[in-house]
């Protein structure tokens, strides 16, 4: 094989691992990266400054050299509470005159940097500074399998920009942090990935820096000159592209409302996400997605108007691990979770701790006794960061998942192309226990007085077994359990009767279907309007409905058609439930003041006589559906000034195009 060969194995492998694909081991790669640092040296020839083998570091520099941004690394302004988020999308819609699409990122939590590359090749890399000059740390750069030193033009739709400055972060995972403390001992030991990391970045030695194994995420532009995105969604496709990794997880919402509910839905109680991630980040950041929108903004001195970051303080302790216990949740999920030596973290004591899944057990080598960092940020659970594994002084066994339930002994199974173990037995009492807390709760059916004790009797002495029992209920019954008196019992059966007349979203989140939640409840209800319609939705229609995607749209589809879901719902409706809704459907229209009947409208643009939130209103008032997404099935698009994408889609589908005035005659 010759140099230039093993030069472009040795890329392709590099871009591989990049995407978390990597196709030969460490040790393999090393073996070819000596090979060919062997042929170079044998050559005689220049080394090229983008060949793997300068990643691995030369000699020390005699120190960093301060050199001025081509465009200043701006800060991005700190939130703390909903409130502030709602302050900055007032300034921003106040400012456009009207609401925009949002990325929200992950705020990773490391070490500010911006890459320069010139024709496809890196050249420089410097830290942020003081935003207007940073320290040069190409060197140390070098050394990131993360970076690559030539991007690659075969991916992507053409040849890279001739200049293109990426700025990102440079950052450490928690299970390389573990590997270097044991290494360090205890002597030595590193806090945390960021101290790590701002150290290594800044040394003159980079072979010392090729040891750390740092990693880098791309999240934003400097100057650039040939770049084809037009808007930050593009932008980050474009880097993945060219073999720059971008920030992972990040979304895109076609208003601010729904950038700062996905805010609120990251940090809630019940969502493993940020656990399950083996690196730390310190918030989110909601950045305006038009790139012309962002120069209509424009910035202050300290940072741009664009662009905001919702942060949550975070607090940490070191404790050790008694034993790890597993819950079964409503869908059968089997969470392990830590039995911890009590610690005080942000003025409450800590006992327990989600361990997420068994592959996060392994991924962190969790094992009972280990002396353990538990974080905790915000109203989020408090989780189990890394193991200390260089305190660990004596040999512990591994974690054994269980292979049956807990509790009804059932076979576990693991989801296919998943991480999470299952009870696939639907009669399982904890999921059905899981199930009911659910359905009683304030986001679902709201039945006041129905608590986790009382839910425990019910289905303990068989009382209940659906959600269709709790409507079966009877007073006689109820009095037979403890502390339930004839007062306490009528109550509850009237709390109970009173949950029948919940709307179409609480009655979908109370369902417990698979990728179902609060907010998707909620799209669903919105787009399709009635149960009737969004039962016989297909999994098409489904998936064009904004913001559902196939993995939504397939689980929806499938919950509606199988045995269990069938006879859920028409439980449930035979109990009552809905029936206001279903009333409403059958009442008979009238012409004169429903002169959009049957109709399903998008509307796109800037109107002159309605807000956003205005004109789905008088849409559903003269009768017809306010839809977000154009389809086949859409009768007209109501265009106004500056359009988006959804007029394209209208002109291809062919569907009928209507100005304000002509709706405003049709309404009239």
């Amino acid at each position: 094989m010759t140099i230039d060969e093993l030069r472009d194995e040795l890329r392709n492998l590099d871009c591989r691992y990049r995407l978390g694909e990597p196709l030969i081991s460490d040790l393999e790669y090393d073996r070819k990266l000596a090979e060919l640092a062997r042929l170079e040296k044998e050559s005689g020839k220049p080394i090229p400054p983008d060949s793997p083998t300068q990643r691995v570091g030369g000699e020390p520099v005699d120190g960093l050299v301060s050199i001025t941004h081509r465009l200043p690394m701006l800060s991005i302004e700190n939130t703390y509470t909903i409130g502030e988020l709602q302050e900055f999308g007032n300034r921003v819609k106040k400012s456009l005159g009207n609401d925009t699409a949002y990325i929200v990122e992950l705020k990773i939590d490391g070490v500010a940097a911006t890459l320069i590359y010139e024709d496809g090749v890196l050249v420089q890399a410097l830290t942020r500074g003081n935003g207007i000059i940073g320290d040069d740390i190409t060197h140390n750069i070098r050394t990131i399998r993360d970076v690559p030193l030539r991007l690659d033009a075969r991916a992507s739709s053409g040849a890279p920009p001739k200049t293109l400055e990426v700025r990102g972060e440079v950052y450490m995972l928690n299970s390389d942090l573990v590997k270097l403390n044991e290494k360090q001992g205890e002597e030595g030991a590193y806090k945390n990935t960021r101290n790590v990391t701002a150290g290594s970045i800044r040394l003159l030695d980079a072979k010392i820096c090729a040891e750390r194994n740092l990693r880098f995420f791309a999240h934003g532009i400097g100057l650039c000159d040939g770049l084809k995105a037009t808007n930050h969604a593009d932008f980050l496709a474009e880097l993945q592209s060219y073999g720059i990794p971008p920030t992972p997880h990040a979304r895109k919402f076609n208003s601010f409302d729904g950038a700062v509910k996905y805010c609120e839905e990251v940090y809630a109680t019940d969502n493993d996400f940020l656990g399950e991630l083996d690196f730390e980040i310190d918030g989110l950041v909601l950045k305006v997605n038009d790139f012309s929108l962002r120069e209509k903004l424009g910035e202050t001195s300290k940072s741009p108007r664009w662009a905001i970051a919702y942060k949550v303080e975070r607090y940490e302790a070191v404790t050790t691990l008694r034993k790890i216990t597993v819950q079964v949740g409503k869908t059968g999920t089997i969470t392990p979770v830590a039995e911890l030596e009590p610690v005080e973290i942000a003025s409450t004591t800590v006992s327990r701790a989600s361990l997420h899944n068994a592959e996060e057990i392994e991924r962190k080598d969790i094992r009972v006794g280990d002396v353990v960092v538990v974080e905790k940020a915000g109203k989020i659970i408090p989780r189990v960061v890394r193991v200390e594994r260089h305190l660990r002084t004596t040999e512990l066994s591994r974690y054994e998942f269980p292979t049956q339930c807990p509790v009804c002994n059932a076979p576990l199974t693991k989801d296919i192309d998943g991480v999470y173990i299952r009870c696939g037995n639907s009669a399982c009492p904890a999921q059905i226990k899981e199930k009911l807390r659910f359905f009683a709760g304030r986001n679902a059916m709201d039945i006041e007085g129905l608590g986790d004790k009382l839910i425990d009797q019910l289905v303990d002495t068989g009382l209940v077994r659906s959600f269709g029992d709790l409507y079966r209920l009877k007073s006689e019954s109820l009095q037979k359990l403890e502390r339930m008196g004839e007062k306490s019992a009528q109550k509850l059966l009237d709390g109970i009767e009173k949950s029948k007349s919940r709307e179409l979203q609480k009655f979908l989140n109370a369902l417990s279907i698979r990728h179902v939640g609060q907010r998707t409840a909620g799209i669903l209800a919105k787009e399709f309007g009635t149960l009737d319609v969004l039962r016989t939705a297909s999994v098409t229609e489904l998936s064009e409905t904004d913001e559902i995607g196939p993995i939504i749209a397939e689980s929806v589809f499938e919950y509606f058609r199988s045995e269990i879901g069938k006879q859920t719902i028409d439980d449930l409706l035979s109990c009552g439930l809905l029936a206001s809704q279903q009333k409403l459907e059958k009442q008979p229209m009238k012409e004169q003041s429903q002169p959009l009947a049957d109709l399903t409208i998008v509307v796109t643009g800037t109107l002159q006589n309605f807000k956003r939130n205005e004109i789905e209103s008088v849409i559903e008032r003269h009768g017809g559906r306010a839809s977000s997404s154009v389809s086949s099935k859409t009768s007209f698009v109501l265009v106004g000034t500056d359009p988006g994408s959804k007029l394209a889609k209208a002109e291809k589908l062919g569907v009928r195009i209507v100005d304000e005035a002509e709706f405003m005659e049709m309404i009239r």
